[in-house]
């Protein structure tokens, strides 16, 4: 889920954030459909999230491989496909398409973010899940039936709505929020600009003017917080 659209459901339903840290341990790995990926990379950093498609996930990746190993040993992983060498190889980014269900999953599911980078391989696996309590939930229930984490570290967050009053006048807080609850930030949007400022009974400019003000407010806050962590 795109960490944007995270960010405004959140001030739409005013909830909580919180954070888990998953992570299987190697023992853990080589017991399971991971195990191919454990002879070839001790670890594979996944820096970002390309695509999805019908292969399954496009990530790109920094790979770790064990001594004789390279990015062609990865399309013998049953779940991975290589699809290029950036720079020809030169700055060792992979561009892989990774079809297991857990990595799915994880991509589908609604009101979570995955927090890049993390990374899995022989030595474990290690990732972040940011989001709403209920999301949270539901993907964690879906890790122990696919794949039962070893540990499971959960972080509660601040109160989003002393974030938002913090970061955002009133007014802006009102538009985004009727904006959100109104479809205006859906994919395709369910509300054009002009009957959202009709709705509210304001001036299409002035509407816009609040909306691009928090926007750049709120992705201003994001920025900041994925920069420190």
């Amino acid at each position: 889920m795109h960490y944007w659209w995270l960010v405004y459901n959140l001030i739409a339903l005013g909830q909580f954030v919180r954070e888990i840290h998953l992570r299987w341990t190697a023992q853990t790995v080589a017991n399971s459909e991971y195990a191919p990926i454990a002879e070839i990379a001790h670890s594979l950093e996944v820096v970002g999230h390309l695509d999805i498609g019908e292969k399954g996930i496009r990530q790109l990746i920094f790979p770790h491989f064990c001594e004789g190993k390279g990015p062609s040993d990865l399309n013998d992983v049953p779940f991975l496909n290589v699809e290029s060498e950036l720079d020809g190889g030169q700055s060792g980014y992979l561009v892989v398409w990774n079809s297991h269900p857990l990595s799915i999953a994880a991509i589908h599911f609604s009101n979570i973010h995955i927090l890049p980078p993390y990374t899995y391989g022989g030595d474990g696996i290690d990732i972040t899940v940011r989001g709403v309590p209920s999301g949270i939930s539901q993907f964690l229930k879906t890790c122990r039936a696919l794949l039962p984490p070893d540990t499971v570290k959960v972080v509660e967050m601040a109160d989003n709505k002393s974030i938002i009053e913090s970061t955002l006048t009133p007014k802006q807080i009102h538009c985004v929020k009727m904006a959100a609850n109104s479809g205006y930030y859906d994919h395709p949007k369910k509300i054009k600009l002009r009957e959202l400022s009709e709705l509210m009974d304001i001036p299409r400019s002035t509407l816009q003017e609040h909306l691009n003000r928090a926007e750049l407010s709120m992705m201003k806050w994001a920025s900041d917080q994925i920069e420190t962590e």
